[in-house]
């Protein structure tokens, strides 16, 4: 009897030690679970949909393309332009991502446009009157520009922590220095339609905007500055390099100008009576060139003589644009000019590239 009862007080002890034992094992399993969940709350490393959102800068180069449209642009039609006439420029850039979705960004840029009525289609109602017109320039625009990118996915976590690919809409204002050149012809076919009078600076590029060629230096138009503002508005999407702080995108832009003279041309033609610079007449009314800026030949057929003044200038008129006379039509006053501007780009971010530790608490 006493056997049975040493055994029961043994069997009531060891399960006691068995329930004190599970008691025990289930506080620790919830005590490691508070725990990871305390370090989950505190890490700050790259868990791109649960961690915390570093700041961090970066700096770049990149590769520009420049395309213009304005009163010299093909056709007048938005985006008309000549892919032809697209060449490389370049650009340094450095911005800070102080939000998950959003960065500033601050970039300098050299792009050249140029633009050549020779391209407009002659056999067009549209195109004809730029064909016979056959003005021509270039421009190497310097820009600085600051604007703030909005990105498509936020991203969470460090600088090592990127997403692989992303997307953004930029907006901002940039300020720009301008100066239109154009090819001054091998003569003087206003004074001689045969070639036999030399032009001035024959064949080179020269500045048009201190020729005043339509009448500035006159007093008829205001004189356009060569420091102007823009608005730039830009789409651009990114990929990080596997396993580098590098960052490769491509931007397209275009740049809405406060200026209509990036092209040397907004409203009408002068006298060239009025013209004391030889250089100067000569630049502002090109129609009787028979070749264009690049040297092709031009079908002058459609141009015929209106009238002749004295100083032995000839005057011409093709369609409906005319030249040299005071009033007729030059360029369009009612839009401003502007600029699309293609980049490929490379950043470099700097910050870790490594993942951080988990913090703890």
């Amino acid at each position: 009897m006493k056997l049975k009862s040493l055994f029961a007080v043994f069997l009531s002890i060891a399960m006691l030690g068995i329930a004190d034992n599970a008691e025990a094992q289930r506080k620790n399993k919830y005590k490691k679970r508070r725990q990871t969940n305390r370090k989950v709350s505190h890490y700050k490393g790259g868990i791109r949909g649960y961690g915390r959102f570093e700041p961090f800068l970066f700096v770049g180069a990149q590769i520009n393309t420049g395309n213009y449209f304005g009163d010299l642009a093909p056709v007048n039609k938005a985006a008309s332009t000549d892919i032809s006439f697209t060449r490389p420029g370049f650009g340094l850039s450095a911005g800070y991502k102080f939000h998950h979705s959003v960065a500033v960004t601050a970039d300098i840029n050299w792009v050249r446009v140029f633009g050549d009525d020779f391209t407009s289609d002659s056999g067009t109602e549209e195109g004809f009157p730029r064909y016979a017109r056959n003005l021509s320039f270039r421009n190497d625009i310097k820009e600085f520009r600051l604007a703030v990118q909005i990105f498509l996915f936020p991203n969470y976590g460090g600088p090592s922590q990127r997403l692989p690919f992303n997307a953004y809409l930029s907006l901002g204002g940039a300020v720009f220095h301008h100066e239109p050149k154009g090819k001054v012809p091998d003569a003087d076919y206003q004074s001689a339609q045969d070639g036999s009078v030399a032009a001035p600076q024959a064949g080179e590029w020269v500045k048009l905007r201190p020729l005043g060629t339509e009448g500035q230096n006159l007093g008829i138009v205001e004189p356009y500055k060569s420091i102007n503002f823009s608005i730039p508005v830009a789409l651009g999407a990114q990929v990080r390099l596997p396993n580098t702080q590098l960052t490769a995108g491509i931007e397209l832009g275009i740049r809405y100008l406060f200026t209509d003279y990036i092209d040397d041309v907004s409203t009408e033609y002068v006298n060239l009576d009025r013209f004391d610079d030889d250089l100067a007449r000569i630049m502002s009314d090109r129609a009787t060139v028979p070749f264009s800026s690049k040297g092709e030949a031009r079908d002058l057929s459609s141009v015929r003589i209106l009238n002749t003044h004295g100083g032995g200038h000839t005057y011409y008129i093709e369609g409906n644009v005319g030249t040299g006379l005071d009033g007729s039509r030059r360029g369009n006053p009612d839009d401003n000019d502007m600029f699309f501007v293609t980049q490929l780009k490379l950043s470099y971010v700097l910050g870790g590239t490594t993942r951080r530790r988990a913090k703890y608490r």
